[in-house]
């Protein structure tokens, strides 16, 4: 018994052992696989990184060298640079950390060419057409985007003499006096007016003032005494509808409209020139001929509407598309995208774009233009550039002018009048006429020494020490022609302790020690430091010692401190400040210096764009109320915010009522907030039959649009369905008690349908291991058996 036993045993832990190895076998198999599929997909990914439809998991660091060569290689291959590529990777899921190490990684290969590390071209992005993808408008647009301007005819104004009477118009005759009578009719279709007693009066394609001549005279056959103690009153009280064609709008086709219409009532209608449509050359096309041209700049520039005229029925507006466009930027009061005609010149444009600002350099503007192979720039002055011709796509800069003075020299200290004078062009002005100027020197002057600081071309200063007693006695040596820029400073009557220095540390922006001088002041120390750099706070303190003649030994003081309030703009107490020799000068940082970060908020707000962030704490709800609030084609059910790559909801219904809750996130720097128009489809994608919108039909189940993509596909996995909403959240399918439980559809929302996994079957070679294995077994069985 006990030797069967210990057969079964072994028996038994044969057995076990021999699967546990056939475990491990099937283990090291599946995980040697998937070695072999990652080392694969790495090697595709490096070859073709950005044709990847999905690349949230990507890592920067996952690359060798030989792999981010061969992404630089496509991307050269593809004309591609790593600025162009960004929204591209962004758009399938790449985080934006993960893409700014792995554009370091290419930017800091020597295997990757310049090509793909350098910048896109400024001027690419300040074409007509980058600029208009980036929603700056045309000049002329704005007439049609504004809502509250749309040329509406005024229907209780007086009816014009000229306007043509049609079918349709509706007419309020009245006769008062010794005869009376009322009467209301429309003018039929035949163009005719029936008028009880009178008849059939033919009015359609008369002026309305014809038109009253001829009803006085047909009406005084039957009343006659209308002229003499009878008066006639005519009025239109209903216009007619006429039919109009406009193409090349941003919404072409027919359009009814009132009688009263003008072109540019029309025009507005359907929503302006499209694109790529003319603002200039605009045709009123009438029994098939041109009859008005119509150039809106005149209207934008000069008020002149004398070709904004009346519509008649079956009238055509023909749109066509513009020859030459040009961007303007710079020092222009109305900088921006500009139709010009083929004859106008840059002067037009100037006059277009409302002048030169008041700091504009005119001796510098730049015209960059494109070539048949490259770019080609022009500069002109302000002799010239009234007659150059523009080009299509010409890029026109206006620089600005320097914030320097070209003719001021100041003069400071022990003179009666310190302060600023004029030093006109050529002309030879020395020391001594500018003491002259000031009304000459002090009583208690010091006549040893004085010191010129003069500016160099570089924008540093330097020291010129001159004998102010040699000067005011005509010495030509001491008495230096002055420069623009340079400020003479004239000492009181104390001797100069020459040896000593003073320091400056701090938010300047050259601290050091500097040569001290008698009479030094704080603002004269400041100007050798270059002066105060942008983030310098109002908080100056400096540091003294003290000194005795004799010794007190309970003086616990050694050093005195001066705390000043030092406004950068105005210099009156840091000149009022003198200094003395050791002084030891710190200028403080701001305490919260921090440069402008922007919140971006794009979609259906009154006012799209950048905003600084103003206070760390400021909500989404604080910025889309800065933005002027949400338009009425807003869809609050898509609000979401673009973090770093990511999507965060946001229920608008829940913050708008509780700006508190936790969902009212506070911003950051960087953050877009998204808000999309309304839609009204649902889109069903993955594996379906037909990928396709379908129109929303509130409370229709996901089994409903399924259905109108005919069904899912063949390995359509159905119970894993799941719903993306407008602002980025998803709902996915449960079941309970084998009911499967559907997430409930919203307009813009699209149900996805992923695909079935594909079961892993054994291959014939796996079989034949198996059963090599088994074999073995059966024959270890057989010999513990016997």
């Amino acid at each position: 018994t006990k030797k069967a036993f210990n057969k079964k045993t072994f028996l038994l832990l044969i057995l076990k052992s021999t699967f546990a190895t056939y475990k491990f076998i099937l283990m090291f198999k599946k995980i040697f696989f998937l070695f072999i599929v990652v080392g694969i997909t790495y090697t595709v990914k490096a070859q073709e990184f950005f044709n990847g439809s999905n690349l949230s998991h990507i890592k920067a660091e996952q690359f060798n060298a030989e792999q981010i060569a061969q992404m630089g290689a496509e991307l050269k291959a593809n004309n591609m640079t790593m600025e162009q590529v960004e929204p591209l990777a962004m758009a399938k899921g790449m985080s934006a950390v993960e893409f700014n190490k792995l554009k370091a990684r290419l930017e800091s290969s020597n295997a990757v060419s310049e090509e793909v590390k350098k910048d896109i071209d400024p001027q690419a992005a300040n074409t007509p057409e980058k600029l208009a993808e980036k929603n700056v408008s045309v000049f002329g647009s704005e007439l049609f985007t504004t809502k509250s301007l749309s040329f509406e005819p005024n229907q209780n104004l007086p009816t014009p003499n000229n306007y043509i009477l049609g079918p349709g118009d509706k007419l309020e005759i009245s006769l008062y006096g010794v005869q009376q009578m009322g009467y209301s009719g429309t003018v039929n279709k035949n163009g005719t007016l029936s008028i009880p007693n009178v008849g059939e009066v033919f009015l359609s394609g008369m002026s309305f003032e014809a038109a009253k001549a001829k009803l006085k005279r047909e009406i005084g056959k039957i009343y006659t005494t209308l002229g003499g103690g009878t008066k006639i009153s005519t009025s239109i009280s209903n216009y007619r509808t006429i039919l109009v064609t406009i193409i090349g709008a941003q919404q072409s086709g027919n359009y009814s409209l009132s009688a009263m219409s003008t072109v540019y009532n029309a025009l507005h209608v359907a929503g302006g020139p499209s694109e790529i449509g003319s603002y200039r050359k605009i045709e009123l096309i009438r029994n098939n001929e041109v009859i008005k041209k119509v150039d809106i700049y005149d209207f934008l520039t000069k008020g002149d509407q004398s070709t904004n005229i009346a519509l008649q029925d079956n009238d055509m507006i023909r749109i066509p598309s513009y020859d030459l466009r040009v961007v303007i930027e710079g020092e222009i009061k109305r900088p921006g995208v500009f139709e010009l005609l083929p004859n106008e010149k840059m002067s037009q444009l100037i006059e277009y774009a409302q002048g030169f600002t008041e700091n504009a350099y005119k001796n510098k503007i730049l015209v960059k233009r494109k070539t048949n192979s490259q770019l080609k720039i022009t500069d002109l002055n302000e002799s010239n550039y009234s007659d150059f011709t523009l080009k299509a796509g010409d890029y026109v800069s206006i620089d600005k002018i320097l914030n320097r003075f070209e003719n001021r020299i100041q003069i400071k200290g022990a003179v009666f009048r310190p302060g600023e004078y004029s030093i006109n062009e050529n002309e030879e002005l020395r020391i001594s006429d500018l003491i002259a100027k000031a009304d000459g020197v002090l009583e208690n002057v010091f006549l040893k020494k004085g010191s010129l600081i003069r500016q160099n071309e570089n924008l540093t200063r330097e020291y010129i020490s001159f004998s102010l007693e040699a000067v005011l006695n005509g010495n030509a040596n001491e008495n230096y022609i002055l420069q623009k820029e340079d400020v003479v400073v004239i000492y009181t009557n104390q001797e100069l302790l020459d040896g000593y220095s003073v320091s400056i540390s701090g938010q300047v922006r050259s601290p050091g020690s500097y040569t001290f001088v008698k009479g030094m002041t704080l603002f004269d120390l400041l100007l050798d430091a270059n002066y105060l750099t942008e983030n310098a706070s109002r908080n100056v303190t400096v540091f003294r010692r003290v000194t005795n003649d004799e010794y007190n030994p309970n003086e616990k003081e050694i050093i005195k401190s001066f705390d000043l309030d030092i406004d950068p703009k105005d210099p009156t107490i840091a000149e009022g400040f003198f200094l003395e020799p050791m002084d030891n000068i710190i200028v403080r940082r701001i305490v919260t210096y921090e440069t402008p970060q922007m919140v971006t908020i794009n979609g259906e707000v009154l006012y799209p764009g950048n905003y600084a962030i103003l206070k760390k704490e400021e909500t989404v709800l604080d910025y889309i109320l800065r933005a002027g609030g949400l338009k009425a084609e807003a869809n609050t059910d898509a609000l979401r915010i673009k973090r770093n790559g990511l999507i965060i909801p946001i229920d608008w219904k829940q913050i708008s009522k509780n700006p508190k809750l936790p969902q009212n996130i506070t911003m950051l720097a960087g953050d877009v907030i998204e808000l999309p128009t309304k839609q009204q489809t649902v889109t069903v994608t993955g594996n379906v039959m037909l990928p396709t919108e379908v129109p929303y039909i509130k409370g229709k189940s996901l089994r409903y649009y399924l259905e109108n993509a005919g069904d899912e596909g063949e390995r359509g996995w159905l119970k894993k369905a799941y719903v993306m909403y407008p602002n980025g959240s998803a709902g996915t399918t449960g079941s309970f008690l084998g009911f499967k439980n559907y997430p409930t559809i919203e307009p813009g929302s699209t149900i996805i349908i992923p695909t079935k996994p594909e079961k892993e079957g054994i291959n014939s070679g796996e079989i034949i291991g198996y059963a090599s294995i088994l074999a073995s077994l059966a024959g270890v069985i057989i010999a513990i058996l016997r």
